[in-house]
């Protein structure tokens, strides 16, 4: 592909940054990623919409990008267009007991902002970084709640009829999963429907569920959140800890001493040093429980071979011998 016109044309648009070869390790949790072959960052929404209905006319690849929190970038990089709605996606409008947020707000200020107008429900999020939009696609949730509790309607992009507003139901919430995952569809706001509860009340239970992730979860470490999916009624976290993998790691790569289900990068770990270290964790627990465990966190960009794959795909090229069917 002949990326110096389509560079062009782009920044003509201005709608924002634009960079080329952008390293995706300075916008994931991970701090992990080879570079975009192009790195935009519109303004607003207009611009945002205006972006990817550009992309669209002219079939060209992309990957929406929040903080990158649960997501794991190829060392190769991603040879598409990323379209990052930190700055454009900002907006936030409340009207009692409606919240309305753009996707590129972070879940931690939106539960900020639903405590100080006595609003409850969010209380779960305030410990799960990055922001609103990744959670609607992962429908994450924590302390036995979830997105699907709170999400009323959804302002999407759809790549086949443009923009249009879904209900809950029609996002096909389910456990670390939605329709987003599925679908070319692109979440540009939701509208969360909460309840009117005591502001104190509702402190007092994001100061618990905060001192929880502080006391369990490596928090000051680069991660991705939870690696793999609770293989329900079981946990991952436990699986793992069970097969003694605390600790084991691939170049600086490592399975987090505080919490087994999370991976840190303790210094310039590869996303290949990562995918080892997963195969290895899921291995052990296969031979341990007969569980094949599913990873949580998002493959994005090329494999080994140089060209976009899945994570079925990574498995096998290793001679795994799991799959994730």
């Amino acid at each position: 592909m002949q990326w110096e016109p389509i560079i062009a044309e782009l920044r003509t648009m201005a709608v924002g940054t634009v960079r080329v070869d952008e390293p995706l390790s300075r916008h994931t949790s991970f701090r992990i990623g080879g570079p975009a072959r192009v790195f935009v960052e519109p303004e607003d929404m207009n611009g945002v919409i205006q972006v990817l209905d550009w992309i669209r006319d002219r079939h060209l690849p992309y990957f929406i990008i929040g903080q990158g929190t649960n997501i794991l970038v190829s060392d190769r990089g991603v040879d598409a267009i990323v379209v990052s709605t930190s700055r454009g996606l900002r907006q936030i409008v409340v009207e009692p007991p409606r919240i309305q947020a753009g996707s590129g707000v972070l879940l931690t200020k939106l539960c900020h902002v639903a405590a100080r107008h006595h609003l409850a429900g969010l209380e779960f999020a305030i410990s799960i970084p990055g922001t609103l939009g990744g959670a609607l696609v992962m429908n994450a949730g924590a302390h036995g709640s979830s997105m699907v509790d709170v999400v009323a309607t959804v302002l999407v992009w759809d790549q086949a009829v443009g923009v249009h507003r879904i209900d809950g139901a029609e996002a096909e919430f389910q456990y670390r999963q939605s329709r987003f995952m599925h679908q070319s569809w692109i979440a540009l706001e939701a509208e969360l429907v909460l309840t009117p509860d005591d502001p104190e009340k509702i402190r007092e239970r994001m100061a618990h569920n905060m001192a929880y992730r502080m006391k369990s979860q490596p928090v000051g470490e680069p991660n991705a959140g939870s690696v793999f999916k609770n293989p329900l009624p079981e946990y991952a976290g436990r699986l793992i800890e069970n097969v003694g993998a605390k600790g084991w790691r691939e170049g600086d790569a490592e399975v987090s001493p505080m919490h087994a289900n999370f991976i840190v990068n303790t210094g310039h770990a590869r996303a290949v040093d990562v995918l080892r270290l997963m195969r290895r964790v899921r291995r052990a627990v296969y031979q341990q429980t007969g569980i094949v465990l599913r990873p949580e966190v998002r493959w994005i960009g090329p494999g080994e071979g140089g060209t976009d794959t899945t994570w079925e795909n990574l498995w096998y090229a290793e001679g795994d011998g799991l799959t994730d069917e």
